[in-house]
């Protein structure tokens, strides 16, 4: 009886696909949502000053810069 029970259990929770498996909790906890991520202007800085960074870099290693 109870593996009948978890069977309809699982069956309602189950996607339309039918070649997908259903999600478990472990992996529905795993999932990044955006409240997980840092603020939008915090991940663009980051992202720009790392650019202009190896930027900088690529251009002093290649002689256009010349200090």
């Amino acid at each position: 009886m109870e593996s009948q029970e978890n069977y309809s259990t699982v069956n309602a929770q189950a996607p339309e696909d039918k070649n997908s498996e259903p999600i478990t909790q472990v992996q529905r906890d795993s999932v990044i949502t955006s409240e997980d991520l840092p603020p939008k202007s915090l991940r663009i800085g980051v992202t720009l000053t790392a650019l202009v960074a190896l930027l900088g870099f690529a251009a002093l290693y290649f002689g256009i810069i010349h200090p």
